[in-house]
């Protein structure tokens, strides 16, 4: 079982702005992740650790702020604690971002850095409580810091599958106000 370890996903939005005077508003698909992550083994009774990679392809509409017009690719390391009634997640990493452009406005993109902490706390036993905070230094030069805060729940449906739900709200300019996220996991 060569790939028993490895975990695949693709995500992708689907948002609308509301901007101010002279700029478009505009609906539709955000840019689409595509990423792997590698469960690189489990340490002394309780302590996992995952290695993976990111890349950004930009397929959402930036005349209307939906997409930044630039490819990103991204690294990143990945640990989850197991506690008497809970689980304490932390990930860590860097995000290379091209050169974009998003309405009209040309952006250079810089290297950021990432740094995001969580919990995972059963409720029952298909059921769990997941909370995020999550900040990432500016993406392009001039930007802002995205600094945001999730809390969702993981609902265990079947042995190989698992629907997620999560709310986030943007504590800085430089995150979305609000998202509602949807996912559906399933295992192999």
């Amino acid at each position: 079982q060569p790939v028993r370890r490895l975990e695949v996903g693709g995500r992708v939005g689907f948002g609308s702005t509301d901007t101010g005077p002279g700029l478009p508003d505009g609906r539709g698909a955000t840019d689409l992740d595509v990423w792997g992550k590698y469960h690189l083994g489990t340490f002394g009774d309780d302590t996992e650790l995952a290695a993976g990679g990111l890349v950004t392809v930009p397929t959402g509409d930036n005349t209307a702020g939906l997409g930044q017009d630039s490819f990103g690719a991204e690294g990143f390391l990945a640990v989850r604690q197991r506690l008497q009634r809970a689980i304490i997640t932390g990930n860590l990493g860097f995000r290379f971002n091209d050169d974009g452009n998003i309405f009209g406005v040309d952006l250079q993109g810089k290297t950021s850095a990432f740094l995001g902490v969580g919990a995972i706390v059963p409720i029952a036993d298909e059921v769990s409580f997941v909370g995020e905070a999550r900040v990432e230094s500016a993406r392009f030069e001039g930007g802002e810091t995205d600094f945001r805060v999730l809390g969702g729940v993981n609902w265990r449906l079947t042995n190989r599958g698992m629907l997620r739900g999560a709310i986030a709200v943007g504590l800085t300019d430089g995150a979305p106000n609000a998202q509602f996220l949807a996912g559906y996991a399933a295992n192999f």
